[in-house]
């Protein structure tokens, strides 16, 4: 596979501000993704922490503009493969939606996968589940509890 990229796109009823919190407070990450510690200002450090206390992955936030755009590095720690990058885009709907609905475009990319590389793999099977807690998460209240959170 060529160049290899993750994108995905998903649609949550709820307003920009609200997803912004989701995608960057302790306990949302914690409920849906897992301990992620950054700042989430540009040229901070970013990270996973597994409940041993043990980094999964690293990186530094490259763009940060509450609540529309965010993105940082992927390392995970360990891996001989780079670094990735990720960023979270957040806008309208391409499509139209009725005037007194609150609907948020979420788009995530990551890119600079390693051509046959193992993260992409694993990312790629992440995602749809760390976006559809996310996602459950805000509209419901709940999160999905799967069980490869640390």
């Amino acid at each position: 596979m060529d160049n290899p990229n993750i994108i995905y796109v998903i649609h949550i009823a709820t307003t920009p501000e609200k997803l912004w919190e989701a995608l960057t407070s302790p306990e949302a990450l914690k409920r849906n993704w897992g301990n992620i510690e950054s700042q989430w200002t540009v040229g901070s450090k970013v990270s996973e922490v597994a409940e041993s206390g043990k980094v999964l992955w690293k990186g530094e936030v490259l763009s940060s503009e509450p609540p529309r755009l965010l993105s940082f590095t992927f390392d995970v720690i360990g891996s001989a493969e780079p670094p990735t990058k990720v960023t979270f885009e957040l806008s309208p709907p391409a499509s139209a939606v009725a005037p007194d609905a609150t609907v948020v475009r979420l788009t995530v990319t990551q890119t600079g996968f390693e051509e046959n590389g193992k993260q992409f793999t694993g990312c790629a099977r992440a995602w749809p589940e760390i976006l559809s807690s996310v996602k459950t998460y805000l509209e419901t209240g709940r999160s999905l509890g799967f069980a490869w959170k640390h």
